[in-house]
């Protein structure tokens, strides 16, 4: 059996974007105020990255005509919501989008992690990506500056799998080095990046409604750090009668068809950090030294989700944002060409027009 079909769908599909800063030196500079350590070839490897993901994307069109998402590349449908800001936050969460309680309109795409448009009994990341519409300032993509979005993008786990650039080059040479070589990298990483990785691929997800979801990367909270994370509000009830292939996506569109679903947003303050780094997304930023804190609201009403192109056509990325939110650390900084790149080639393959509301 090949490595490829032995790995997880997360590692065979996603791991590109995971361990984003393959073969990455550190440059011997102080941290940020932010906690940013940024390597020294930092460009050559994301410039690296963007080429081999164009590549996979170019060859998926070719081979069948359309251009697909090279991660999250099943949707399970996009909804319309309201995203309320909560009123009286203490002063140190007010801050960028949450400074002023008031309602947003937002639309938030379910998806899976793999590349593949698998069946949703397999394994996988689950993503939920919000767009927040009719957000004032200038964003910071240099092409979308005037743009009225912030997005945020998180996934059923709190943490990645794989700790820095050093760690990725070994891993990505386990990965192609053959089967027992993969095997080693597991059971050599067996109490940290594999249990991480078992980790997100064990969480059985019936209904994407009824999920938990973490940013897993920071970001600006104003002058702080922040991670965020979307909850189920307490109480809710989920719909989980089809066992289908597609049962994510069947059992939203029939929680939906006569009621909704909520939840709260909230945010989780980097107060410690010596044990809650930034370039190191394997580390979970613990809720006994920072609880999450809710600032916001996300109501779903009933209606039937987007799908197919009616979703597809738009585009996530933490780069959709203010300076008060900017993404931290390497992955995300990847993150920033990357989701650029190739979103602007899936839209100009497709011939779908790339506007950003």
């Amino acid at each position: 059996m090949s490595i490829q079909a032995t790995l997880p769908p997360l590692l065979r599909a996603g791991f590109l974007l995971t361990g984003l800063m393959a073969g990455a030196a550190w440059a011997a500079t102080a941290p940020s105020p932010d906690g940013e350590l940024i390597p020294a070839d930092e460009a050559t490897s994301t410039a690296a990255m963007v080429s081999a993901i164009r590549d996979m994307v170019q060859s998926g069109f070719d081979a069948d005509g359309h251009a697909v998402r090279d991660a999250h590349r099943k949707a399970h449908g996009c909804v319309q919501s309201t995203f309320t800001v909560l009123d009286k936050l203490p002063p140190a969460l007010a801050q960028g989008l949450f400074a002023t309680p008031r309602a947003y309109h937002a639309v938030i795409r379910f998806s899976n992690g793999s590349g593949q448009s698998q069946d949703d009994h397999k394994g996988d990341a689950r993503g939920m990506a919000v767009k927040v519409m009719g957000v004032a300032g200038q964003k910071l993509l240099d092409d979308e500056q005037s743009a009225g979005t912030q997005d945020f993008l998180m996934m059923n786990s709190p943490v990645f799998f794989i700790r820095n650039a050093g760690d990725y080059v070994v891993f990505q040479k386990a990965m192609t080095g053959g089967g027992l070589s993969a095997a080693g990298w597991l059971a050599g990483h067996l109490f940290h990046e594999t249990a991480v990785l078992l980790a997100i691929q064990g969480r059985k997800v019936v209904n994407p409604l009824a999920s938990q979801y973490w940013s897993t990367t920071p970001s600006k909270l104003g002058s702080q750090q922040m991670k965020f994370s979307a909850k189920p509000c307490a109480g809710s009830a989920f719909y989980t009668a089809s066992d289908t292939k597609d049962r994510l996506g069947d059992n939203l569109t029939g929680q939906l068809a006569s009621g909704g679903a909520c939840f709260d947003f909230m945010v989780q303050t980097r107060a410690k950090p010596a044990t809650m780094p930034i370039e190191d997304p394997t580390i979970e930023w613990k809720e006994k030294e920072s609880p999450f804190v809710p600032v916001a609201r996300i109501t779903i009403g009933a209606q039937v989700p987007e799908q197919g192109e009616a979703c597809e056509v738009r585009s996530f990325t933490p780069w959709h944002a203010i300076a008060e939110h900017r993404p931290l650390g390497g992955i995300s900084r990847v993150r920033k060409d990357v989701y650029l790149e190739i979103s602007k080639l899936r839209h100009q393959l497709n011939g779908q027009p790339r506007i950003e509301p």
